[in-house]
């Protein structure tokens, strides 16, 4: 599902908030919701030549089509959740939540495909064992071991 899939399907769900809005207009949750709608919409369309809109667009283009069902559920629940029970500060930051579960369903997929054997890597796993994080730890530890011993003799 392209970049331009998701600007479509906000602003077509911008609409229909409207027309809720008209058929409750005691409740201003939907405009609401329709105005950051289109806020997403405009900002994303802005991102084109980002590095974020480049990396979400490669790794979009890596999900076969027939594989995005999931994904297409997991976006028009989201959309229809704006305003009410999700927000967004930004349309960045709604690009950067679309990447995570795009990154999931991906490694999903690849479970799904390998029957499970070989489970796909987990990203919090892999920061974890790097080696300048573990090195940075280290270098924590030992720094708060040491202040920790100064305010001890200095008691």
């Amino acid at each position: 599902m392209a970049i331009w899939h998701i600007v479509a399907s906000m602003e077509s769900t911008a609409e229909w908030r409207r027309e809720k809005a008209e058929e409750f207009p005691d409740d201003s949750r939907n405009l609401e919701a329709a105005k950051e709608l289109e806020k997403l919409a405009t900002e994303i369309k802005n991102l084109e030549r980002s590095e974020l809109y480049q990396r979400v667009e490669t790794l979009d283009d890596a999900m076969p089509d027939d594989d995005n069902y999931d994904l297409v559920e997991w976006l028009s629940e989201e959309l229809r959740a704006v305003g009410f029970r999700a927000s967004y500060e930004s349309g960045a930051e709604f690009l950067e939540s679309y990447f995570e579960n795009l990154q999931e369903f991906q490694r999903k997929r690849i479970d799904e495909e390998i029957d499970g054997n070989v489970p796909s890597p987990d990203l919090a796993q892999q920061v974890e064992n790097d080696p300048t994080v573990k090195a940075a730890k280290l270098a924590y530890e030992e720094a708060y071991a040491k202040a920790l011993a100064d305010a001890r003799k200095r008691l």
